[in-house]
């Protein structure tokens, strides 16, 4: 499928006599950039800053951006004037008021500083960000500086991470770029500038990137990154060159299958968990989960195995086997199970139920259509449903994306006892990590303030860092003797990659579905093409920062009272703790 298009744009050295529009139709234009990086106002110093504050408005000599004409592909940069105090502030404050009466919808603040200076220009972002009807503020990033991150970070959190504001991040010519796409890709980035030093001249004289750049620009590509060309002396690359050299690595990209395609247009939504018990799913939310054939194939290859050990035992015995599907849909685990019956010889009755009303009108039709009439269909819930017969295997998908949050435990338990010997899936893990995305947090928060951020979301991430490798948080078992306690507690130590901000944690499971057939959705061990499920996101309402190394507890408990279950979640870190989230269930969860 078709990759979206990157905006890719030029940095120009600014100069004397230069003028937006002139600039954007003629050598935007002859550059063929989508759009420029261009200077609001060209005072550089304090005498200049200081006639533009005592008459009080610029003068149309001292402007580069004067008329509205061209404000639609250009991001204006405030002064890079290295001046300091009111004098400065006052300065920059004119050129945004200038900006916002053109129509310019983004301003570039000078490079964020650090030192004694550091509070005051965080001040000063923080209030054109919380401005009324301001436009959003990005804050030029310099990877060049050691403490780059920290920088930013200070910015971030005295603006209480608004929206508004964004990062316009300037690449090194040195190191690997990739280091910065793992440091950054959690950050709201949303501009990379490139200095045309970056490229290196191939045999026939034109621009390329060294293969590990590449490769970072292909990422930043993929998080839907503008990028920008930065013109550098005479002696550098022509940006023009440059451009088109990064539209061909665009342009060049791998399509994406379509199974990801439909993943892909869920990247960094969150979502709220599925609520199979308590809501009747709709149609094409079965039709979603049946696109997954991954997952499905396993599930085959599960009940396969389970049918022949069944078999084994029972030689020379006319008995049937009997396989219900528990919470059947639409019937894909049905069909699969016809087919693994199939492909054993064995002599297998296969019985769906479902509780849902509307799904079972579909699985008739399947049985009557597909089937050839073999499927035995009950309208009914797996938890009071007791056949006169009791089955050999109980199967059921109703694994969510912490394993047990569609409550398979309360259900698989109780079902087993009356219906089963066999359950597939066998067990399943949850497992957790710390994991820093600005995108995420922001969006929790935007659902409704910080009640919001004590609610578990299902998303999958794709702007987000997770700053170590995940750890098992508990399991539950449906072998004799395992343990399905509803009830739930543990404590999980990290050692975690920084400088990070932690907005919350991350949770993934893996289930042994029979013998050795497993799922894992665990970032380490994901099963290949399988996108049914999404890691779940327990945010945290104040973000964290750490350093590299520093030691992570996270603390969360299953809880379970009357007909609801619920997490509660907190984080520790060197520097304090987030505190308890979802005490006793007030803003999440699950019904019965």
């Amino acid at each position: 499928m078709a990759q979206d298009r990157i905006s890719i744009g030029v940095e120009p050295r600014p100069q004397d006599d230069m003028d937006a529009d002139d600039f954007v139709n003629g050598d935007m234009v002859h550059d063929a950039a989508d759009f420029a990086i261009l200077p609001i106002c060209r005072v550089e110093d304090e005498t200049g800053a200081q006639r533009v504050l005592d008459r009080g408005h610029f003068e149309p000599d001292e402007l580069v951006v004067q008329t509205s004409a061209s404000t639609y592909c250009i991001l204006g940069m405030t002064s890079k004037w290295a001046g300091e105090g009111d004098k400065a502030e006052a300065l920059v404050r004119k050129e945004v008021e200038f900006a916002e009466y053109v129509g310019l919808k983004s301003v570039v603040a000078p490079a964020v500083i650090g030192g004694d200076a550091a509070a005051s220009y965080g001040r000063l972002v923080s209030s054109l960000a919380e401005a009324p009807d301001a436009q959003t503020v990005l804050v030029r990033v310099q990877l060049e500086e050691s403490d780059a991150w920290q920088r930013w970070n200070r910015v971030r959190l005295m603006s209480n991470s608004s929206a508004r504001l964004q990062v316009l991040l300037e690449l090194s010519s040195n190191g690997d770029g990739r280091t910065a796409v793992q440091q950054w890709r959690a950050e709201p980035v949303h501009v990379v500038v490139m200095p045309a030093r970056l490229f290196l001249q191939n045999a026939g004289g034109y621009p390329v990137l060294r293969r590990w750049d590449q490769e970072a620009i292909r990422q930043w590509m993929d998080l839907g990154v503008a990028l920008a060309v930065q013109q550098g002396d005479d002696g550098d690359p022509e940006v023009k060159d440059c451009v088109r050299y990064l539209r061909h690595l665009a342009e060049t990209r791998p399509t994406t299958a379509a199974h990801c395609a439909a993943s892909d247009a869920y990247r960094d939504v969150l979502q709220a968990p599925l609520q199979p018990l308590m809501d009747q799913l709709a149609s094409e939310t079965y039709e979603v989960f049946e696109a997954d054939a991954p997952k499905y194939e396993h599930y085959e290859a599960a009940m396969l195995q389970a049918i022949a050990d069944i078999a084994a035992t029972r030689q020379g015995s006319d008995k049937r086997i009997v396989l219900v599907v528990a919470g059947a849909g639409r019937g894909p685990l049905v069909s699969r199970a016809l087919h693994a019956a199939r492909r054993s010889a064995a002599d297998v009755a296969v019985v769906a139920v479902e509780k849902n009303a509307s799904a079972v009108v579909e699985l008739q039709r399947r049985n009557m259509t597909l089937w050839g009439g073999v499927v035995d269909v009950v309208h009914a819930d797996m938890r009071q449903w007791a056949p006169a017969q009791r089955a050999d295997i109980l199967v059921s998908e109703l694994l969510g994306s912490f394993g047990d949050n569609e409550l398979a435990p309360e259900c698989l338990a109780g079902a087993l006892e009356r219906l089963a010997d066999v359950c597939i899936p066998r067990r399943y893990t949850a497992y957790v990590a710390p994991v820093s995305s600005s995108t995420l947090f922001r969006s929790a928060r935007e659902f409704g303030g910080t009640h919001s951020l004590e609610s578990p979301y299902v998303v999958n991430m794709h702007a987000a860092r997770v700053l170590a490798p995940e750890q098992p948080m508990w399991e539950f078992s449906h072998m004799p003797g395992g343990d399905v306690r509803s009830q739930r507690s543990n404590t999980t130590k990290f050692s975690v990659q920084g400088p990070a901000l932690i907005h919350g944690v991350a949770g993934f499971f893996d289930t042994e579905l029979y013998a050795e057939v497993r799922l894992s959705i665990c970032p380490e061990t994901h099963t290949a093409e399988m996108h049914s499920w999404f890691p779940m996101f327990f945010p945290i309402q104040v973000p964290l920062a750490v350093a590299d190394g520093d030691e992570v507890v996270v603390h969360m408990w299953r809880r379970s009272a009357g007909a609801k279950t619920w997490y509660e979640w907190s984080v520790d870190t060197p520097g304090g703790t987030s505190g308890m989230h979802n005490v006793n269930g007030h803003e999440f969860w699950i019904g019965h």
